[in-house]
């Protein structure tokens, strides 16, 4: 669990997780690993040391508290990203940290075909990874959600039937997604998502493998409400956050 929720040199105002104003926007925008140092920039982690540490571990999930920048951006982005209903209340946030290996094959990818944007993909799990502050993986090869951090997503394991071919699907659509999360006891992972040019259709089984001289394929089901979109290289998806409900 998050515990750098004050200075730890002066007590906590009455009602409060930090001493005063300036401790509470300090807690904001910390480092999600040593809590002890802003963030540097847009990354969310302060400098070298933390990152170096870090990629020694992975696949690592370090928890962004409610109220911290990058709690913020990820509820935002999700609320956004729902297109029916109520969303569900976020019950907790995690930046997934991952070594150069697991994330060069993508960035040589998306400096080659770009088209990059942010997609959710619902998914089950088989442990308790992100409830109550665990953060740690499990080694039950059932586990959907382990199995996606520990080798990011796999062309080779993709179901044979799927509406479009055997590929990675997910979704502009937060509330798509978290249909697939199994009514929330799964999880929905915030990912980065390299299309390159996109095949649009119109109608399920239009296309059932990515067409030549493509790189994803799009189906704007229902207006973008039930947006599907699929990519058909594992280098082309990357797991970003991971939020749980």
């Amino acid at each position: 669990m998050w515990s750098n929720k004050y200075c730890h040199r002066r007590p906590k105002l009455a009602g409060h997780n930090q001493c005063g104003k300036a401790c509470a926007d300090n807690a904001k925008v910390s480092c999600l690993l040593c809590k002890s140092r802003p963030k540097f920039k847009r990354f969310h982690l302060c400098g070298k040391t933390c990152k170096s540490f870090s990629v020694k571990i992975t696949p690592l999930i370090l928890e962004a508290p409610r109220g911290h920048a990058t709690y913020e951006l990820v509820e935002s982005k999700f609320k956004s990203g729902w297109k029916v209903n109520t969303p569900p209340a976020i019950r907790n946030v995690y930046k997934i940290i991952e070594n150069k290996n697991f994330l060069q094959p993508y960035d040589r990818y998306k400096k080659t075909v770009g088209n990059e944007v942010f997609r959710y993909h619902g998914t089950t799990r088989r442990c308790t990874l992100g409830s109550n502050g665990n953060t740690q993986l499990c080694s039950n090869s059932q586990c959907a959600l382990c199995c996606i951090l520990k080798t990011s997503f796999k062309t080779s394991l993709a179901n044979p039937t799927g509406a479009f071919g055997p590929g990675i699907y997910t979704s502009s659509a937060a509330n798509k997604a978290y249909s697939y999360s199994a009514g929330g006891t799964g999880a929905v992972l915030l990912t980065k998502v390299v299309l390159g040019k996109v095949r649009t259709v119109n109608a399920w089984n239009e296309v059932m493998s990515c067409p030549p001289g493509f790189h994803s394929v799009v189906f704007d089901r229902q207006n973008g409400q039930l947006n599907e979109t699929i990519i058909y290289q594992d280098d082309a998806i990357r797991p970003v956050f991971l939020i749980t409900f």
